[in-house]
């Protein structure tokens, strides 16, 4: 979908300094949100297409880009488990999008923090009307940091979460022709919770929190057989999980007696692609759409 309306960006600090605001974000969804908000902005993405924030270790140069940026745009929520401190440490310009969002929206999570307090799904992009709020949210931050121009930042951060509510309607019509006994959603990587919440799709995936942790053989055998009773025709690759345990899954529903297919369209899960028209948050939204719908209205 095309986005238009962002007539304006504010391309300085305010400083009177004739150079670009300089945006550092920790994943492509943030990233594609600061283009949007702030277009004449340098932006910085920390991890690329194909990467996991959850276990992603900054080097000594992110460290250092960090630092230099005006603004540090981050997920929160225990997505980057391994520069917490380094990004909360950062002061008054940067701000964690996920602790800024409504809480009661927020999906549970089955792991606990370093002081064993409850996390939430961090996924948030995945939940359209969330992701409205974290826009904003970056948004105000951006304009705190460049106070000149402000307006423009949110005027533009408007424009773009009304284009993601409607690629939202029109991704509600076209998922809601799956049949109700096709509703099942099976991927690599457990992103997709919120997806399924706002697309009325039950959700279940080969691995946990990480890339790294993935589900017993018992659970395999359980989800196959699931797969297997319900008859999902298609299971689902994502661009952060090996394929191999998708593929394990395969084989362990077709011994018993139910053939699935694995869809030839990958979705995009906690990175965007790295390539047009997936390398933005609304083409890998509307392509993950896309895909499931073809792969479950079979």
């Amino acid at each position: 979908m095309a986005l238009s309306g962002c007539a304006t960006d504010g391309s300085s600090t305010g400083s009177g300094e004739d150079k670009p605001l300089s945006i550092f974000a920790t994943t492509g969804y943030l990233g594609d949100a600061a283009t949007h908000i702030a277009p004449n902005a340098e932006v910085e993405v920390l991890v690329k297409a194909g990467g996991d924030p959850h276990t992603y270790q900054p080097s000594t140069q992110d460290l250092e880009k960090m630092k230099q940026a005006d603004v540090v745009l981050w997920n929160g929520l225990h997505l980057e488990a391994h520069m917490i401190d380094q990004l909360s440490g950062l002061g008054e310009k940067q701000i964690s999008v996920g602790d800024a969002v409504s809480r009661d929206k927020l999906l549970p999570w089955p792991e606990k923090d370093e002081d064993g307090n409850d996390l939430h799904d961090p996924h948030i992009w995945n939940d359209p009307q969330i992701w409205g709020e974290a826009v904003t949210a970056a948004a105000e931050k951006i304009g705190e940091i460049d106070t000149e121009n402000a307006d423009d930042y949110r005027a533009n951060a408007e424009d773009y979460a009304k284009a993601i509510e409607d690629a939202t309607a029109e991704g509600k019509e076209k998922l809601g022709a799956i049949p109700e006994d096709k509703r099942i959603l099976v991927t690599g990587h457990d992103a997709f919770n919120y997806f399924g919440r706002t697309f009325d799709l039950e959700v279940h995936a080969t691995d946990f929190v990480s890339s790294e942790a993935e589900k017993s053989a018992a659970e395999i055998n359980e989800l196959a057989n699931l797969i297997s009773e319900k008859k999902v025709p298609t299971i689902f690759v994502d661009n952060l999980q090996n394929p191999q345990a998708i593929t394990a899954l395969q084989e362990a529903v077709d011994s018993k007696g139910w053939k699935t297919a694995i869809s030839d369209d990958e979705l995009f899960a906690d990175t965007l692609g790295d390539s047009a028209p997936t390398d933005t948050y609304l083409g890998a939204f509307e392509h993950n759409i896309s895909a499931i719908s073809a792969g479950l209205g079979q």
